[in-house]
């Protein structure tokens, strides 16, 4: 029997944003622990670009996110959703044996999951610790979607329910949503990658002065169809830095950068606002760096409204229409977002040590005991 010391780790493809929140843990367990990564190959490119550590990426598919219309990622398509949502869970259902199998022949001690629930289910019935860690289940995302959709709709949520249930106990991260009714929880705060304050070299790199403002730009892969480009480009102070360049003709004031050479969480300490979708690593970024947030509403998906109170509350969220961010009518509001002093993050900041600390311990208890 091969020792159980390893770490299973399994990451949604819906976004960057639980990869990100992933590796701030994954970079701080220790590299005498085997690690394997399974998520959907078109992540495997992020993850060579921010994991520090030795790894094994495997190709796995078992939850399916949230669908956006295309060119826009602020607005969730409930049926499209919980459809694509339940093909995707009752197909990685039928590989669950095989799961179950993989799990025991590799020596697995522990298994990580951002979100996806069916490895939870596979872990349990292998005899392995599943841990699930995030601020929300899917669940939360598809209940309300489902109310208006109907019984098919609400018995695949309450199934899915079923299979979170499964976690040993769940790392809430936290903005959160409530995440009740399942495993013990352990409360972590912000999980969130450092960030080293780059202003400096980042000025000089794009031929800038002290006088020009940056903003660091970044509204996902999906969402930048039909932008105001054309005003942006009227802000000739303000400098927006990113990693996708514009849809259309790009602003001489956009600056297109390699994500293997800067990160967000260096972007956000370097840069003095941020314009972005609020998702969970942008929202954890600014706060733990200080930096004042201008992002747009989004519709159908619940994590944003626990994101948009926390933002506030902490003094540094700023939130704009979604016409005025359609036609990037920005400048007044990031103004003024220029002249916020933000207070500390409402949360600590260390929840990534305290995950990896957690999982390091499991995975060398059952290796002792192999």
């Amino acid at each position: 029997m091969a020792n159980r010391d390893g770490l299973a780790v399994y990451v949604t493809s819906h976004g960057f944003g639980h990869l990100n929140r992933t590796v701030a843990v994954l970079n701080r367990v220790p590299v005498d622990v085997p690690l394997v990564i399974r998520c959907h190959e078109s992540l495997f490119g992020g993850w060579q670009e921010r994991l520090q550590r030795p790894a094994r990426l495997e190709a796995h598919v078992s939850d399916a996110g949230a669908v956006n219309p295309i060119g826009n990622s602020a607005t969730t398509d409930g049926p499209a959703t919980l459809a694509l949502a339940a093909k995707i869970h009752a197909e990685a259902m039928t590989r669950i044996d095989a799961d179950i199998q993989t799990l025991r022949d590799e020596g697995t001690a522990a298994v990580l999951c951002d979100a996806p629930a069916v490895p939870l289910v596979a872990a349990k019935r292998a005899g392995v610790p599943g841990f699930l860690l995030g601020n929300f289940t899917w669940t939360e995302i598809y209940e309300p979607h489902a109310r208006k959709i109907g019984p098919s709709a609400i018995a695949f949520v309450n199934e899915l329910k079923a299979a979170y249930r499964h976690a040993t106990a769940v790392f809430r991260t936290e903005p959160a949503l409530s995440m009740k009714g399942f495993a013990p929880v352990i409360d972590v705060g912000l999980v969130v990658n450092p960030g080293r304050d780059r202003r400096a070299e980042l000025l000089d790199l794009l031929g800038l002065s002290n006088n020009d403002k940056l903003v660091y730009f970044y509204v996902g892969r999906y969402g930048q169809g039909g932008l105001g480009w054309d005003r942006m480009a009227s802000m000739r102070d303000i400098h927006f830095v990113g990693f996708h360049p514009a849809d259309g003709g790009s602003p001489p004031n956009l600056h297109v950068i390699q994500p293997s050479e800067w990160n967000g969480a260096d972007l956000a300490r370097s840069c003095h606002a941020m314009v972005a979708k609020a998702g969970y690593g942008t929202a954890t970024e600014a706060m733990a760096a200080g930096t004042p947030f201008l992002y747009p509403p989004r519709v159908g998906f619940a994590e944003h409204r626990a994101l948009d109170r926390v933002m506030k509350q902490w003094g540094g969220g700023l939130s704009a229409s979604s016409r005025a961010f359609a036609e990037m009518r920005l400048e007044p509001l990031l103004r003024k977002a220029f002249a916020l002093s933000p207070g500390p993050a409402p949360y600590p900041i260390d929840g990534a040590a305290r995950v990896a600390d957690h999982l390091t311990s499991v995975c060398r208890r059952g290796a002792s005991v192999a």
